[in-house]
């Protein structure tokens, strides 16, 4: 039985984030841009597969043998990235300045007349996007809606603070990244 009054019984404990946290990386340092000047990169994958070029402006490719975490539902079925990669029959994702372009697997893109930093609600930006895909294809918001959680899709925000990307979770919640919130969020 431990001690809790003797500090030396006490021992660390690692966070299950700490695991996590090592597919992001900042690059390069957001306050050393801020105070140059210069435009962040954000966040981009760091670990688990490679990039064809420049990290940051090339492709992404996820290591094939890899099973990627069911972070937010974004792997329920416990596929590995070759699984997924072969679904949508693509070999990575390609990046630019730092964001990630998802056109090539997106099921509609949108632009919202109200970016915000609140994701979800009435007013939110999925809500918004899921309106104006209904009133593009003539069903309700709510038909939408259902569509993305029953097919395992989710909205991706663009840098923009306008465009909105209709992608798999699958792909959008393992492949680390920036997009508008994150400039929404740090302005």
């Amino acid at each position: 039985m431990i001690n809790p009054f003797n500090i030396s019984e006490i021992k660390p404990i690692e966070s299950p984030l700490v695991e996590l946290s090592k597919g992001f990386e900042l690059l390069p340092d957001r306050e050393l841009n801020k105070s140059l000047g210069e435009k962040s990169m954000g966040i981009i994958p760091r670990n688990g597969g490679k990039w064809s070029g420049e990290p940051g402006n090339s492709t992404w490719k996820p290591d094939p043998e890899i099973t990627p975490s069911n972070r937010n539902y974004s792997n329920t079925e416990g596929k590995t990235w070759g699984e997924i990669l072969d679904k949508y029959g693509i070999e990575g994702i390609h990046f630019n300045n730092g964001e990630p372009d998802f056109s090539e697997i997106s099921k509609a893109t949108v632009k919202i007349d109200d970016f915000s930093d609140a994701r979800y609600g009435a007013g939110g930006n999925f809500d918004q996007a899921d309106k104006k895909i209904a009133q593009q294809i003539g069903c309700t918001k709510e038909e939408v809606r259902q569509w993305r959680i029953e097919n395992n899709y989710t909205w991706h925000e663009r840098s923009d603070c306008k465009t909105m990307d209709k992608i798999p979770r699958e792909i959008h919640g393992n492949i680390a990244h920036s997009g508008g919130i994150s400039k929404m969020r740090n302005q």
